[in-house]
């Protein structure tokens, strides 16, 4: 066993002593995607990898091969510009870090060129704030969020690198209450009320910023200021709160980068045709820790694989204690006893594979995703077993979903693709258009370079998520539990897939730009219609939300009709972004802002709900229109 271990760490010290740069995942906020993604779209550099976030070794790969690509090019006040722009990227994340003082700023390497070893310690400061003004004064909201970040990261030899981030801060994102929907059937063994009661949510709303375009940067619970101790514990920061996270993770590349494994709690986006359009794992879900691998067996063909601990739902809808409740016999709302007790309900694991091949005009991948009940269960986490046919092997407990994507792909012009999640269908016989039971999502997309700017691009997607999409029938009858369980397709309360509520689709297009290494640009609209999912009428439906259960009796027989079955909220979104990056005495200061515009309606049906039921705008006390606008501004010092 000892000349085992032995012979192992000779190998991977002669591995180590090959090859260079580190090995640490780059924040997909980073405005360098955007450059890869453009430069893909154009054939100056080949396929990128379906599975990210990237390491900055990878990324200075792929851009010195754009670079190589864009010399070969005719000379033109374009491509110039998209040469400087590259080359400092390629500076950026090549070079060693520059060091503005010892107490700010820390960084350290041995002398060893067999086994480098470098520690790097940074402290950067941002703030964010953002503005909401409506028509209906009562909307109007005002939020903000000041952070400063520790990050520890290095390199441990060629092949191996590690970062850790510390945040720590003050928030405040107040919330207006909008009503309460109805999930579906509380599936407790023996109810207070003796029998299956209807279990209910408090809905609320942020109204600071543009809509689905807030990210927490902390985690977990914030503190009230006003209340620093154990009861001051909050699931949101009503009202202004010390709030913390932390993030990291180890990495590692072998064998010539054919091999990447790691370990982390960081954000991740796998099986996406654009940056944040992922019907699996999207970019704007929260984080999670998680072992991945990635294998590239060949350049066409390779495989990457997921599995991690999904963290308990930090709800906006649990900001005043009262989010969930059920009624007793006498139709009488009546709380939990403690807010905790709602915290083992979601104790659950998450896997997730995916083959990708990849062609010259072609790009296909498929796998297989699964939100299972924590437990020692190996066979998810094996990435050459399929999820959905062991199930079969372990019972049926588990939340199970397949998805593929299909991208055409026109070098030097651009892309068309079709993304499709399936969650749940009775039978392929089903009318998937009509019958509640087949719940999924669908995408179609299309983005086209633009040669007449540096790395612009033009994209355009429509998204639907079927009603029940993402979520799961509750039950309290597993091997491992002997309590209610959910195993709804999210974490921390936030969808894993795309960041829409079940029964919504959106148009949505973007045209954005990077003219300089410094400066970004970004010009977009949206359409979303969602199948509301608060308030008293009779006509909202129940499956419109993350958290609604599909029951299990009668399921076959529920129907569905888009737009013509209940309310709806249509929600457009015009914004404009940009941000501008600059030094100060060595250090990097970026500027920030969005400033964006909402018209927003209801309407409801005439009748009965049926495919031919008409609609119209609706106006009352629950559901008035809500047109305002939004401005954020936001800084860093890194």
């Amino acid at each position: 066993m000892k000349k085992t271990l032995v012979i192992c760490l000779l190998i991977l010290s002669t591995v180590c002593m090959i090859f260079s740069q580190t090995n640490a995942s780059v924040d997909m906020d980073e405005e360098v995607y955007l450059i890869l993604r453009n430069a893909e779209s154009r054939a100056l550099c080949s396929t990128l990898s379906y599975a990210r976030p990237y390491t900055a070794k990878y990324i200075v790969t792929k851009l010195e091969e754009i670079l190589e690509n864009l010399d070969k090019l005719e000379a033109n006040e374009v491509t110039e510009k998209e040469k400087e722009t590259v080359e400092a990227y390629i500076r950026k994340y090549s070079d060693k870090p520059e060091v503005q003082d010892k107490i700010r700023s820390f960084y350290y390497e041995n002398d060893s060129d067999t086994f480098p070893i470098t520690f790097h310690f940074n402290n950067s400061i941002a703030g964010i704030g953002s503005a909401g003004v409506y028509e209906n004064s009562d909307l109007d909201s005002f939020a903000f969020e000041g952070y400063d970040n520790f990050t520890f990261e290095g390199d441990f030899g060629n092949n191996i690198s590690y970062r850790s981030d510390a945040y720590l801060g003050l928030s405040r994102i107040p919330l207006t209450k909008l009503g309460t929907y109805d999930i579906g059937t509380w599936l407790y063994d023996e109810t207070p009320t003796g029998g299956q009661d209807p279990r209910y949510i408090v809905k609320y709303e942020n109204y600071s910023f543009l809509p689905y375009s807030y990210h927490k940067f902390w985690d977990g619970s914030v503190y009230y200021l006003e209340n620093l101790s154990a009861s001051g514990l909050q699931s949101w920061p009503d009202g202004i709160s010390l709030a913390f996270a932390m993030s990291g993770e180890i990495r590692g590349s072998f064998f010539e980068d054919h091999l990447e494994m790691g370990i982390g709690r960081t954000t991740r986006e796998y099986a996406a045709m654009d940056y944040g359009s992922s019907l699996v794992l999207n970019s704007n879900a929260r984080p999670f820790l998680a072992f991945d691998t990635k294998i590239k067996l060949f350049d066409w063909l390779s495989l990457s694989t997921i599995t991690g601990v999904l963290e308990f739902p930090n709800r906006i809808d649990d900001v005043l204690g009262d989010a969930w409740y059920y009624t007793d016999g006498n139709g009488q709302k009546v709380n939990s006893e403690s807010k905790n007790e709602d915290y083992y309900f979601f104790q659950n694991a998450f896997s997730l594979t995916e083959v990708d091949i990849d062609l010259k005009k072609w790009h296909l991948d498929f796998g297989s995703t699964c939100v299972w009940p924590k437990r020692f269960e190996l066979g998810y986490a094996f990435p050459l077993i399929d999820r959905v046919v062991y199930q079969n092997d372990v019972g049926d407990y588990d939340n199970l979903a397949l998805f593929g994507n299909l991208k055409y792909k026109l070098p030097g012009v651009g892309s068309l693709w079709f993304s499709g999640y399936l969650d749940e269908i009775n039978a392929f016989t089903t009318k998937f258009w009509e019958k509640t039971r087949a719940m999924f999502a669908l995408q179609a997309g299309s983005k086209i370079a633009l040669p007449f700017m540096p790395f612009t691009t033009l994209s355009f997607r429509y998204t639907k998520i079927e009603p029940y999409c993402y979520t799961h029938h509750g039950i309290n009858y597993t091997s491992w539990y002997d309590h209610y369980l959910s195993e709804a397709y999210m974490n921390n309360g936030e969808p894993l897939g795309y960041y829409l509520q079940p029964n919504s689709d959106e148009f949505h297009v973007r045209l954005e730009s990077n003219p300089a290494a410094n400066i970004s640009l970004g010009l977009q609209y949206q359409l979303i219609r969602h199948g509301v999912d608060w308030g008293t009428s009779s006509h909202v439906g129940i499956g419109n939300n993350i958290y609604s259960e599909l029951r299990n009796t009668d399921r076959d027989g529920l129907y569905k009709y888009f737009l013509h079955d209940g309310i709806y909220e249509w929600t457009n979104i015009l914004s404009l972004s940009g941000s501008y990056t600059f030094k100060v005495d060595k250090t990097p200061v970026q500027l920030y802002a969005v400033a964006g515009g909402i018209v927003s309606w209801f309407t409801d049906i005439e009748g009965e709900p049926g495919r031919d039921t008409p609609y119209s705008r609706i106006s009352n006390n629950e559901y008035s229109p809500r047109n305002g606008a939004v401005l954020t501004l936001g800084f860093k010092i890194n």
